[in-house]
């Protein structure tokens, strides 16, 4: 009798990868880089899996400054490993410790608000981190602890934007095990062992302590994440089709009185999302209430609710109007905001050249300068913007797209280019249809912004 061969852990992977296609042949994939075991493993799996699903593998690792030598010895660690399998390697240093001071939040979340805004500089296609099914296991049980609905109780999904989890279905101990099968060494991080955080009394603790119950307990939490992770999206997928038909403007939600409860708050959810304004499930029935019978509600310094006849408004507590602070741009070094610098830069194209071909990477940075109109403003935010970005067929709101695309701490320092007739350039979303270089372009602005 012949048995069915053991499938190996990258071709485990290989099947998540395209179970929910996380990526296509030509994608360069970014490896979120720790040094530890999960990450190690995400990088030799994407490097296995590179030649036959046609990628290019790169790697960022995120230097918290958290753990002194500790943190200089995991830098180095990922630099040999990528220099030894021939991965090139983006290393970003960040004041975590320094951050989660300024914004007064707790080390976690600052170290993940830097590990997301150091990955969205990343030149890739996607950027892979290294959550395995243990972790998820603990994000979901994280969330009961705390409270969740239906979404929270999911897990980590599998795909966000660019952003992609293919070790979802795969326990520490398979990453452990196939680590020891190659010979692969890692680092391990010392804050693991301490019990300061939550995470950590759950991975210690609760969770062996269920595996008394269950010993099979991680697989069986995949399958049920799995199953949860469907009905999420699908619930999302019914969510946004219904906001659509309610949404009557960016801050109105009209007459959701005529929806499943279930769908009201998860649009209520969405519009709050909008405005980037925190909930929980206290905050989003008692908004749900007021469909019915009316009235204010107070949600930050900056917003209010504001319910009648079924309808829910978020409207801006009255305030002086500011306008965006403006400079002219000129050729090399620009200063709008302190502790950056964005520089201009104009490139002359050879005549009789092959066809213009604008790199992904360089698509955002660079505009057709003959079709800028007069003068060039170097400007932020303007509230109320909407521009046709290329690549769109029309124009959008630039408040949403910063809500999806920007890192929250980057929002009120976001460098704009307009001219004449409006924004041509806003950071991290790209450059206006109007601008967008083409075969016939013979001058080139690149924009570049460098924080200092």
């Amino acid at each position: 009798m012949r048995h069915k061969k053991k499938q190996t852990l990258p071709e485990k992977v290989q099947l998540f990868l395209q179970q929910h296609r996380m990526v296509q042949a030509g994608d360069t994939v970014c490896c979120a880089l720790s040094g530890g075991a999960d990450s190690v493993c995400l990088l030799r799996c994407l490097l296995e899996l590179a030649e036959p699903l046609q990628l290019r593998v790169t790697a960022i690792h995120v230097n918290h400054q958290l753990r002194g030598a500790e943190s200089e010895r995991d830098a180095a660690f990922c630099a040999a490993l990528c220099a030894r399998l021939q991965v090139p390697l983006q290393v970003v240093r960040c004041d975590v410790a320094a951050y989660a001071e300024q914004q007064q939040c707790s080390i976690e979340t600052a170290a993940r608000d830097c590990r997301y805004a150091a990955f969205a500089s990343a030149a890739a296609t996607r950027v892979a981190t290294a959550h395995t099914a243990s972790d998820n296991l603990e994000t979901m049980l994280h969330r009961v602890i705390r409270g969740s609905g239906l979404r929270g109780l999911a897990g980590i999904p599998p795909v966000r934007e660019r952003y992609i989890r293919p070790l979802l279905t795969v326990t520490r101990t398979e990453v452990e095990a196939f680590l020891q099968t190659l010979g692969q060494d890692y680092v391990t991080d010392s804050t693991n062992a301490t019990d300061a955080y939550t995470r950590n009394r759950i991975r210690h603790d609760l969770i062996p302590k269920m595996q008394e119950l269950n010993p099979a307990l991680e697989q069986t939490a995949i399958g049920m994440l799995q199953a949860l992770q469907t009905e999420q999206d699908y619930m999302a997928k019914q969510a946004a089709a219904i906001l659509q038909v309610h949404q009557t403007d960016d801050y109105t939600l009209s007459d959701l009185r005529t929806e499943h409860p279930a769908m009201q708050l998860r649009c209520i959810m969405q519009l709050l999302e909008q405005f980037g304004i925190p909930y929980d499930a206290a905050r989003l029935h008692r908004l749900q209430g007021m469909l019915s019978t009316g009235g204010n509600y107070n949600l930050t310094d900056r917003y209010f609710a504001h319910c009648e006849n079924g309808c829910i408004s978020i409207i801006e507590h009255r305030r002086p109007a500011l306008e965006p602070i403006s400079q002219v741009l000129h050729w090399g070094q620009n200063q709008l905001f302190s502790g950056f610098l964005v520089e201009a830069t104009l490139i002359e194209l050879e005549k009789n050249r092959n066809p213009l071909i604008v790199h992904k990477k360089l698509s955002k940075t660079l505009l057709d300068y003959d079709k800028i109109k007069g003068v060039i403003f170097l400007r932020g935010r303007k509230y109320g913007d909407h521009v046709q970005f290329a690549g769109h067929q029309s124009e959008s709101s630039v408040k949403k797209q910063i809500q999806k695309r920007v890192p929250p701490q980057r929002r009120q320092s976001l460098h704009f280019l307009a001219d004449e007739e409006g924004t041509i350039f806003a950071e991290f979303l790209g450059v206006a249809a109007r601008v967008q270089p083409d075969a016939e372009t013979t001058r080139l602005l690149q924009i570049s912004i460098q924080e200092i």
